[in-house]
């Protein structure tokens, strides 16, 4: 099982040989590293004076090796999606499409209920307030969340979550950019996996932009979403909300991938369990059951 991950920030020439990664770093004179194809779970290409082959994408492809690239302010930008690595491709698709509104309303409802009961937790990891009002919230979402209770809960988790530092969701600063990061990482990984599962991740079960190639990662990312925030505040610690997104901090949130987390009793790395969260969902729906549906905890 794949279980490296590959993070470069300097300029290199990427091929394939021997099915292995080969890494020419071109400031190095004589500078090369070799990794087997088969130990790689994902590559962040950190900078943009990367080259890389077509051959060693279309290897990567087959062996389901997220590829992810960055923009000139180094942020995920795009990242590689395989084509019919599914056996039952077909089939699949068909499922989804078939699923039901109430089906997906009540796959929403689960969905925000572990949301909410991952922000609880994420207070209570740093000892602060309103862990016990969330809970209460999350016994009290109804099917579709048609009260909207994920947008009370959001006023309550960020109002405390970098208290008190003076925060708000969306500026331009370092706490939304540690943020946005790690989001784009996990919605990056479920992206490619609903892919790789058969799913069309322009299909959502409550997000349905024409604009959004991925409405469905954007609802299987909402329970990640207070694993980032805690490592986000971690990276944080006492810095300015002014201070750079250096690539040290680009790193440490690459290597929250690596973390381990419990699902279903079992211990595995955070980006290993992307890949079971999508096809759960593939079970939660054939079965018409949303506990089915299931996502990990950290282990602390």
């Amino acid at each position: 099982m794949a279980w490296r991950g590959v993070h470069l920030s300097k300029a290199a020439h990427l091929r394939i040989e021997h099915r292995n990664l080969v890494i020419d770093f071109r400031e190095e004179v004589k500078s090369v590293a070799r990794l087997p194809l088969e130990d790689i779970a994902y590559l962040i290409l950190d900078s943009l004076e990367i080259t890389l082959t077509a051959s060693l994408l279309a290897a990567m492809s087959e062996n389901e090796i997220m590829v992810l690239g960055i923009n000139e302010q180094h942020l995920p930008a795009w990242t590689s999606f395989p084509w019919g690595l599914h056996y039952r491709q077909g089939g699949v698709t068909t499922l989804q499409m078939e699923c039901s509104q109430p089906l997906k309303k009540r796959l929403w409802q689960h969905i925000v209920e572990k949301k909410i009961s991952a922000q609880a937790w994420a207070l209570e990891s740093f000892g602060l307030r309103h862990a016990e009002t969330l809970k209460s919230l999350a016994n009290s979402v109804l099917s579709g969340d048609s009260s909207n209770i994920e947008a009370r809960a959001a006023v309550i988790h960020w109002g405390e979550f970098f208290a008190p530092r003076n925060f708000r969701r969306h500026d331009d600063d370092l706490p939304n950019t540690l943020l946005n990061y790690g989001y784009a990482l996990i919605r990056a990984g479920l992206a490619r996996h609903l892919c790789a599962a058969g799913f069309l991740p322009v299909l959502g079960l409550h997000h349905c932009s024409m604009n959004n190639a991925f409405n469905l990662a954007d609802d299987l990312i909402e329970p990640f979403r207070p694993i980032v925030d805690y490592f986000a505040r971690k990276l944080l610690a006492e810095r300015p909300s002014t201070d750079a997104f250096v690539t040290d901090d680009r790193r440490a949130l690459t290597q929250m991938l690596e973390a381990t987390v419990i699902m279903e009793g079992n211990e595995m790395t955070l980006f290993a369990s992307i890949k079971l969260v999508t096809q759960s969902l593939k079970h939660a729906i054939r079965q018409r059951d949303p506990t089915l549906l299931v996502f990990p905890q950290l282990k602390q």
